[in-house]
């Protein structure tokens, strides 16, 4: 499975590979338990962003569209909002929110994060994922959102997978001060 860096475009060819169309995840119903889902029965969520180049919110909302043509809006996703995929046409997809106001919509795959960080509370920003501790920054694909936590798989070393915190769960890696100052590289930085 191809997986897509933070800050790229989804691409809805990786993301057709990665989702497979059918049997999409994001439950909101309560978990009989917080087991390992399956990836065939759960595949990864992906984060809407309105951020431009710079990491900066362009746009607090993403508009969704009735269609793969974007000819009408019907709704607006806030940034940051974890949605499953339903369908896809070219470079458009169809996106279901699963976490606040219900909305469904079509969307450019620019708009859409395959791949996320896990950044926890300063001062040292590490999360932990099935209380084991990571480093502030490491990059996961969500599998599913639960009762306010996410499955999630890294994709950083060590390659781990379990449940986080959906609260330490953004685009962008620590930043500033309160988090050591661990500056966005080229690498890992957010282009469009």
């Amino acid at each position: 499975m191809r997986l897509v860096r933070i800050g790229a475009p989804l691409g809805a060819a990786a993301l057709l590979v990665a989702v497979g169309l059918h049997g999409l995840g994001g439950s909101s119903a309560a978990p009989a338990s917080m087991g390992t889902p399956s990836v065939v029965e759960k595949p990864r969520l992906v984060m809407v962003s309105g951020r431009d180049d710079h990491g900066m919110v362009a746009e607090e909302k993403v508009p969704l569209y009735d269609g793969p043509d974007a000819a009408h809006q019907v709704d607006a996703v806030y940034d940051g909002t974890l949605a499953e995929v339903l369908s896809i046409d070219g470079q458009m997809l169809q996106v279901r929110t699963v976490e606040g106001r219900p909305a469904i919509g079509w969307v450019d795959d620019f708009f859409l994060r395959g791949e996320v960080r896990l950044v926890g509370k300063a001062p040292s920003c590490a999360s932990s994922i099935d209380g084991r501790s990571r480093e502030g920054g490491t990059i996961v694909v969500v599998r599913q959102l639960r009762q306010g936590r996410v499955f999630v798989e890294s994709v950083t070393p060590p390659v781990t997978s379990g449940w986080a915190s959906r609260d330490d769960v953004q685009e962008l890696p620590p930043q500033g001060p309160q988090c050591g100052d661990i500056p966005l590289d080229d690498k890992h930085a957010h282009h469009h």
